[in-house]
């Protein structure tokens, strides 16, 4: 490699001026980045909604799901399907291995689902849904489901005028921003009259429901006493003689609150590719051009915007790497103690890392989170291989030599090892790359950041430095190299090790195994929490309540919430939700539940203020309701995993309900873990009526009229508006609720009449019972389910997971029932797996690149035996900063794979070099390199921990991904490196054998 460094050397300015030029351009890549939360993970994941009106969840699973999971299963690569099944709805839910193309697989479903032989009902629904488009639907789900932006507007007006402001104003304007993919509302629900009437009383009248509608539609009432005295026919009764009239919030309806008060949400998504923090940004400033425009009163709020928290993650990082860089450079002054020389070396961090920026651009790699912790790590190491290479030129020039020949037979001296272990340590990224699984879509962003930097850090050191070096430094007379303190130190524990070998080999191997023992103490974790720091809260009526009711209930947990002191914002939806399924008709809540999201502070303590929050709650919650309290944002722990999450499955409810509750008891005396639920299978009594044609033909109802009978049904299922009413200055629909949902015993189900103006009792055309039938169906991978779920609060996960598998285990559960654990305990499996997998073949690849760069297969194995001497200080360092063995731990292991060995390849390399070249005896030969390499080897390891220390400190919003990871580096590189300086000449002189002269 010292070909490159005599080119630069040939001319200097031109080399110096190729480096300017090029620096400009990584600046310029550099702002032209696009800047997102995380790296653009694809998660394999696809969904399939049916509806299928008015059926029951028996008949919609056989019917329905049953095909749909078919059409999913012929699909290569599919590892989980769950299917819910309620009455007139499927949603399937499945995940395919990762790195497999999601648009062929969603081509090939969509295709096989085309092909189903469905109901009419289902076929057809979209011709009287338009919304719909097909059914079954297929929605693919990615990460950029999640909002970069929510708004709320609030206001004294009425919720008309504040949702067609929304409607008309906001949506419009944001919707047409470049990289915004859709904005959608969710609104104050507007209330309506409501008439439920009684059937019993409908009885009494003799009249069917349809004429009942017939009757009433169409009118304009003025007042609800107008409503309940509509008069019904010739009957002589009203309205109000059979019904309650009231106003009040429809089926379906959710109410959004911000901060407390009504407010209609806007949530924003961008386009798959678009920039982050630049769409994010211009959406606020559009948001504050459209809010002086408002009427007085009305305000516009950011409940939520991604690119804050970017943003601060960005300064964030940029400060713990300027802050590295700094303490890097000051660590070669203390050593070399040259102001100079320690400026060139500072020069070789920023060039690396625009260099590095530059690179990595080409790849369409983007700036975020996963990538800046990259950069701030590498930091300190792009500096070794400059270090290494000023270091001997510095040397050379101090012992007498001329500048030029100090540099090209300094690089000479060192370009083979610096290269072999920038090599090495890259190699360690592409097992990343193999494994695949979410190691893989997180890890290998981070693997190519690293990557481009120790690239350009080489070929910085080999072509930039030198020509940098012409340094006017005091030479030494003697030629000698002059020892300092540390220096002599060294020596002499050296000396005392190699005449002691036993006692420091068998020393080191106690330190090694006891190590391990930390393990259990230390514990093991998944992914720390990425994003703005959210708390979700979940409530749930344990018996059907309405809206207002439930409304009462999420106040007063919103003031809870606002009145702590680390939450900023806090977001409510009472009933069902909109989005995918509410826009379908299948609300993913219900007048029974709420959610309410709060934003806490960027110095707030989450797991602290969610366990706070919980026992806050437990007091304020009524008797009745049920409150989990999470955190994250919602529906990322759909992607990603989330808490215990056992899935019992089998052909037979009653042993899957057995096994289920049973493992509900269990499970509920197991430390650490909250929000315990399970889901079973409800029944509730129903109302079953199955038209007979053969009695309906014979009831004497006209051909026309039998017609209409599934109309004539679906009108007393689903109710239907019937006309307007002003109530007290608002106007008002009048919605007529369908009268099979009210009936509750069979005698009056068979006494209602139907057909008009020819009527018959529903009991003569039809069969009619009542018994306890399913709400909902679970199924996993095609077999009838139940679920366990619970969060965990331990920081330990491993344990946890450990102690509910035990349970598991220990059940005695009936014959085809099976119970596995998934979210984060298979993700956290896979994710060990694949990062243990990735370090073995790391270890291969290295030995490898070592085997051929010194032609020897004995020598790479003595290399590579400072690798264990890194786990020493690795589980210390967790175990003194309370940090658990987590995947970001895991790959802080497999980078000082490549970062350990460097010290060993620069130390073994100049001993094998004095014993070829000047004949040294293996004693002589090891003392001398470790006298002439210790200081490098201190110089690289020290700038690599100190350039850390702000990422390990963990100070800001920024360093939450690389804290981790960065207290395991520098707690195996300071173990490694001590130790590899006494250790590693210790085995090499004990396995290596004295070349016999030649004869």
């Amino acid at each position: 490699m010292t070909w490159l460094t005599k080119i630069a050397l040939k001319k200097r300015w031109l080399t110096l001026l190729i480096a300017a030029v090029l620096t400009g351009v990584s600046v310029w890549s550099l702002f032209d980045l696009h800047m997102e939360l995380i790296p653009d993970i694809n998660i394999p994941v696809t969904s399939v909604i049916a509806v299928y009106p008015q059926a029951k969840p028996e008949t919609v699973m056989n019917d329905v799901t049953v095909k749909v999971e078919s059409a999913l299963s012929d699909v290569e690569g599919l590892t989980v399907m769950n299917s819910t099944v309620s009455e007139g709805s499927s949603f399937t839910y499945a995940m395919f291995d990762y790195g497999i193309d999601m648009e062929k697989a969603n081509q090939q479903i969509a295709e096989n689902l085309a092909a189903l032989d469905l109901p009419a009902a289902v076929r057809d629904l979209p011709k009287s849904m338009p919304q719909l488009g097909e059914n079954p639907q297929l929605y693919p789900i990615d990460i950029n489901m999640l909002p970069v932006v929510i708004l709320s507007v609030s206001g004294d007006i009425s919720a008309e005028e504040l949702e067609q402001i929304a409607a008309d104003e906001i949506i419009p304007a944001v919707s047409g921003l470049e990289g915004v993919y859709s904005a959608s509302a969710e609104g104050i629900s507007r209330q309506q009259v409501q008439v439920d009437i009684d059937p019993a009383l409908l009885n009494g009248t003799g009249l069917p429901f349809s004429a009942v509608v017939g009757m009433l539609s169409g009118q304009a009432f003025t007042s609800l006493e107008e409503v309940e005295a509509a008069p019904l026919g010739m009957t002589g009764m009203s309205l109000g003689d059979i019904s309650t009239v009231m106003v009040a919030y429809p089926s379906g309806s959710s109410i959004s609150r911000v901060n407390g008060l009504p407010a209609v949400t806007i949530n924003i998504m961008k386009e798959s590719d678009a920039n982050t923090v630049l769409t994010a940004n211009a959406v606020t400033d559009a948001i504050a051009d459209i809010g002086s425009r408002l009427p007085d009163g009305v305000t516009i709020d950011i409940v939520l915007d991604q690119s804050d928290y970017i943003e601060n993650t960005i300064g964030d990082l940029t400060r713990d790497a300027v802050i590295g860089c700094v303490l890097a450079v000051v660590i070669v002054f203390l050593f070399l103690m040259a102001f100079k020389v320690s400026l060139v070396t500072a020069v070789s961090i920023p060039l690396s890392i625009l260099f590095g920026f530059l690179i990595i651009r080409f790849f369409g790699v983007t700036i975020n989170l996963v990538t800046l912790s990259a950069m701030a790590i590498a930091v300190g190491r792009v500096i070794d291989n400059s270090i290494v290479v000023l270091e001997v030129i510095y040397r050379r020039i101090q012992q007498g030599e001329p500048y030029r020949t100090a540099a090209i037979e300094g690089v000479r001296e060192v370009a083979v090892p610096i290269t072999s272990s920038t090599l090495a340590t890259i190699v360690i990224f592409v097992p990343l790359a193999l494994v695949g699984g979410i190691i893989g879509e997180l890890f290998v962003p981070f693997a190519l950041t690293m990557t481009a930097a120790l690239v350009s850090s080489l070929l910085v050191a080999l072509i930039v430095i030198p020509p940098m070096s012409d340094f006017k430094v005091r030479r030494n007379a003697s030629g000698e190299w002059k020892q300092t303190w540390y220096e002599r130190a060294y020596l002499k524990s050296l000396k005392w090790s190699l005449g002691h070998r036993l006692i420091t080999v068998g020393t080191t191997v106690v330190l090694f195994f006891g190590s391990f023992a930390l393990l259990p103490i230390i514990g093991t974790s998944f992914l720390p929490e990425m994003g703005e720091k959210m708390l979700n809260v979940d409530v749930t009526a344990v018996e059907e309540t309405d809206l207002d009711k439930m409304l009462e209930t999420a106040e007063r947990i919103e003031q809870v919430l606002l009145d702590h002191p680390s939450v900023e914002t806090v977001q409510t939806t009472v009933g069902a939700s909109g989005g995918m399924m509410g826009g379908l008709g299948m609300s993913s809540g219900s007048a029974s539940t709420a959610g309410l999201m709060a934003v806490l502070s960027g110095s707030a303590d989450l797991d602290a203020a969610a366990d706070e929050l919980r026992e806050l709650l437990t007091d304020v919650v009524p008797s009745g309701y049920g409150v989990k309290v999470t955190t994250g944002q919602a529906g990322a722990s759909a992607m990603m995993g989330s808490g215990v999450d056992c899935s019992i499955r089998g052909d037979r409810y009653e042993d899957i309900s057995a096994a289920a509750l049973e493992l509900y008891q269990e499970i509920s005396d197991v430390d650490g873990i909250t929000n315990i639920e399970l889901t079973l299978a409800d029944t509730e009594p129903k109302l079953d009526i199955i038209p007979d044609p053969l009695r309906a033909m014979s009831s004497g109802l006209s051909m026309e009229q039998l017609q209409g009978l599934q109309q004539e049904f679906f009108l007393m299922q689903m109710g239907m508006n019937i006309g307007q009413a002003s109530v007290d200055g608002h106007t008002f629909d009048v919605h007529l609720s369908g009268i099979i949902p009210r009936l509750d015993n069979v005698e009056a189900a068979k006494a209602l009449k139907v057909g008009f103006p020819v009527s018959v009792k529903l009991g003569d055309i039809a069969a009619v019972s009542l018994s306890e039938q399913q709400t909902s169906i679970s199924r996993v991978d095609g077999k009838l389910s139940a679920k366990v779920t619970a969060t965990i609060t331990a920081t330990d996960i491993g344990t946890v997971n450990r102690a509910v598998q035990t349970i598991i285990d220990g059940l005695d559960v009936a014959d085809g029932v099976e119970i596995t654990q998934g979210g984060t305990t298979q993700m956290m499996d896979d994710a060990f797996s694949d990062m243990i997998i990735a370090i073995l073949i790391a270890i291969g690849l290295t030995y490898l690149i070592i085997a051929i760069t010194f032609r020897s297969l004995l020598t790479p194995i003595i290399i590579m035996i400072s690798l264990p001497l890194a786990s020493i200080g690795a589980f210390i360092a967790l175990l003194i900063t309370g940090q658990t063995v987590g995947v970001l731990a895991m790959m802080g292991v497999l980078m000082l794979v490549g970062i350990v060995l460097t010290n060993a390849i620069v130390l073994v390399d100049l001993v094998e070099r004095l014993r070829r070249e000047k004949g040294m005896m293996i004693s002589e030969a090891v003392y001398e390199a470790g006298k002439s390499r210790m200081r490098p080897i201190l110089m690289t390891a020290l700038t690599t921990m100190i350039a850390m220390l702000p990422l390990a400190l963990g100070l800001g919003e920024g360093s939450i991904f690389s804290s981790e990871l960065a207290i395991v580096v520098i707690g195996g590189l300071f173990s490694s490196t001590l130790l590899t300086l006494l250790v590693i000449p210790v085995i090499y002189s004990m396995f290596k054998r004295e070349k016999q002269p030649k004869e």
